[in-house]
């Protein structure tokens, strides 16, 4: 989907909006920055459907782009584990491709 197609998604508040939205965003937008600050935000969601998409999506970014703050994420994505510890693997598959890619 196009980059104002996942905004109107990620406005809507509808958690599936929302997951599909970041989904796209990691395998289809250009502006990596705001891709990652767009993730990064949605790490924070209560939901955590919304949470493990926006870490799925950064690993997409970091596959797609080579580069991410990595100082920021790992700190963002060590919070995330703590809060959803059922997350462990798919961070853990987050790290693994920002090890190899960035």
């Amino acid at each position: 989907m196009s980059h104002d197609e996942a905004t109107t998604l990620l406005t809507s508040g509808v958690d599936t909006n929302v997951t599909a939205a970041l989904i796209s965003i990691g395998l289809n937008e250009a502006d990596n920055t705001w891709a990652q600050n767009t993730c990064l935000k949605y790490l924070a969601s209560e939901t955590e459907s919304v949470a493990a998409s926006a870490i799925t999506a950064l690993g997409h970014l970091a596959r797609r782009h080579g580069e991410l703050d990595k100082k920021t994420v790992l700190a963002t994505l060590e919070k995330v584990k703590n809060k959803f510890p059922s997350l462990e693997g798919i961070i853990a598959d987050t790290l693994d491709d920002i090890d190899v890619f960035t």
